[in-house]
């Protein structure tokens, strides 16, 4: 039972934070990247696992001074091919 309460926490955890912009968030609860540790050699669901309980919004992380929002995509791409369709739509399409 004690599992199934952590991810019902998790998942109200991703809830809450989604649609939260930029503008209404405290900046100093958005931890930097560099200061985020995840074992490499955990399986990857794990991995996910570990870093939305370490960071407090799980859509939002410093990089240096800048706040980077993160959203994801509903379809099963890999993040690889988004970025060869954005160059591709950026430069090669026009």
């Amino acid at each position: 039972m004690h599992r199934v309460n952590n991810i019902a926490k998790l998942e109200n955890k991703i809830k809450y934070y989604k649609d939260i912009e930029i503008d209404n968030i405290n900046n100093e609860q958005i931890i930097n990247i560099d200061k985020i540790k995840i074992n490499k050699r955990k399986s990857s669901v794990v991995r996910i696992l570990d870093f939305l309980r370490y960071v407090e919004n799980p859509y939002m992380i410093r990089v240096n001074e800048t706040i980077v929002k993160m959203q994801f995509s509903n379809k099963q791409i890999k993040a690889e091919e988004c970025i060869n369709q954005l160059f591709y739509n950026l430069y090669l399409k026009h």
